[in-house]
């Protein structure tokens, strides 16, 4: 495989995990799961929650509050992107250490 096709599967692979993890955080630090940051949820004062690992947005609660915080949703991103090009470049470099078929 060349370098640069085992860093693209790295990459994409780390943004998979990325992403894996966000949906997975949303679930859990919602209360009432995925259905209640997609709005089709049936339970009452509930809060969304959706950021992984710092979370970005929270709406919902008894005395309801919706909070969305750009700068937090940028320093996710980046800390995602950043995972992905660690994952690439850690694919490339165990794609060189193989050896090579003559």
């Amino acid at each position: 495989m060349d370098k640069t096709r085992a860093f693209l599967n790295g990459f994409l692979m780390g943004l998979l995990i990325f992403l894996i993890a966000n949906l997975l955080a949303a679930h859990l630090l919602s209360d009432c799961g995925l259905p209640a940051v997609l709005g089709i949820d049936s339970c009452a004062d509930d809060i969304a929650r959706v950021g992984f690992p710092i979370i970005f947005f929270e709406e919902g609660g008894f005395d309801f509050r919706s909070t969305f915080n750009l700068p937090i949703l940028f320093l996710d991103l980046f800390i995602g992107f950043d995972l992905a090009v660690t994952a690439g470049v850690i694919a490339r470099w165990l794609d060189s250490r193989k050896p090579k078929d003559g």
